[in-house]
C-alpha cells in the first residue's frame, strides 16, 4: 500500500518541518507552499520523498486554492499512489503512522469524504452555499492598481447582481458541499482527475466564486458511484458563528484523545507550542 500525504500550507516553517518529519518516515510528502510565503524549499532538501510542486499565491477562499489542490493532485497521481491524504500544513495526525497506514489498507476499497447534497444546512445564511457560486467575488487579484480595479468592477458586478436577481449559469450537475480534507483511493484519485480533463468548463466555472474548495471536489465524486464515507476522518472543533475553525490548545488534549479522526485541526505553534510536542509523544 503506497500512500501520499499533499499538504497545502502557508506559513510557520517550525510547524511543517515536524509534520515532515514524522508523516515522511512512512508516506511520501507533496507539499504546496503559498507563493506569499517565503519559505526556504532547501530546508527538505535531505528527505528524499518530500516533492514541492508548482507554487500559487492563495487568498482565503478563492479558486487559487482550487488550482494549488489540483497541483497536488496532478503531481502525486502521476507517481500513482494507492491512497492519497489531503491535508493541511496545520493539522496534526492523532493516530500513529502504523494506524494510518493499517487503516487506509483496511479501507483501501472506500475513500472518506464530508458532503452533503446541496443546498447545504450549515451554509443556510449563503443560499445553501449556492451564493458561493451564482455571485461573482473579487478574492483572486494581488494588492496592486490593475488587482484594485479588477476587485472593484467584480463588486460592482455583484450588486447588480444582487439588485436585478441576476445569477450565474451553474454547470448542469448536482451539487455538494464538504470540508475539503479528504481521503482519497486510487480510483476516486483517478476519476477526478478524469474529470477534469474531460470538462475543463466544470473547472473553469469557480473562478471568482467564494469557498468552492468545498464544493468542487464533492461535486464530482459525490456524481460518481464510487464507494464514499460521509466522514473526513478530521477532529475538528468549532465556535458559535466562526468561519474559520478553533485553534487548539492543551485543554482540548483529552478530546483529541478520544477522538476516531486520524487528524485534527488546527494548530497553530504561534498560539501554543505546547499541545504540538504533546500530540507527537503521544501518536509515537
Amino acid at each position: 500500500m503506497r500512500a501520499a500525504i499533499l499538504i497545502l500550507a502557508h506559513k510557520n516553517v517550525w510547524q511543517l518541518e515536524k509534520l515532515v518529519k514524522r508523516l515522511s518516515q512512512d508516506f511520501d510528502i507533496y507539499i504546496h507552499a503559498d507563493a506569499k510565503w517565503d519559505l526556504n524549499t532547501a530546508l527538505f532538501k535531505d528527505y528524499k520523498n518530500v516533492f514541492f510542486v508548482k507554487r500559487h499565491s492563495v487568498n482565503w477562499g478563492s479558486y487559487i486554492q482550487i488550482l494549488a489542490t489540483i497541483e497536488l493532485f496532478k503531481a502525486s497521481f502521476a507517481c500513482d499512489y494507492d491512497y492519497y491524504l489531503l491535508i493541511s500544513g496545520h493539522d496534526l495526525p492523532i493516530k500513529s503512522n502504523a494506524f494510518i497506514k493499517e487503516f487506509i489498507t483496511a479501507n483501501k476499497d472506500m475513500s472518506f469524504v464530508n458532503s452533503e447534497l446541496m443546498p447545504k444546512k450549515e451554509w443556510a445564511g449563503q443560499g445553501g452555499g449556492f451564493d458561493r457560486l451564482h455571485y461573482y467575488f473579487g478574492i483572486d487579484f494581488r494588492n496592486n492598481l490593475a488587482g484594485i480595479l479588477k476587485r472593484k468592477a467584480l463588486s460592482f458586478t455583484q450588486r447588480i447582481q444582487l439588485k436585478y436577481g441576476l445569477k450565474r449559469k451553474l454547470y448542469p450537475i448536482k451539487y455538494y458541499g464538504g470540508w475539503n480534507w479528504v481521503n482519497l483511493n486510487r480510483p476516486a484519485m483517478q476519476y477526478l482527475i478524469q474529470f477534469l480533463a474531460e470538462n475543463p468548463a466544470f473547472q473553469r466555472s469557480f473562478k471568482y466564486t467564494y469557498c468552492a474548495d468545498e464544493i468542487w471536489l464533492q461535486t464530482i465524486l459525490m456524481n460518481s458511484s464510487l464507494p464514499i464515507v460521509n466522514d473526513n476522518l478530521r477532529f475538528t472543533a468549532w465556535e458559535e458563528h466562526a468561519s474559520h475553525p478553533k485553534t487548539l490548545l492543551s485543554t482540548d488534549l483529552d478530546a483529541l484523545k478520544l477522538s476516531e479522526g486520524i487528524f485534527a485541526r488546527k494548530f497553530d505553534a504561534e498560539t501554543d507550542k505546547d499541545i504540538i510536542n504533546t500530540v507527537y509523544k503521544m501518536t509515537e
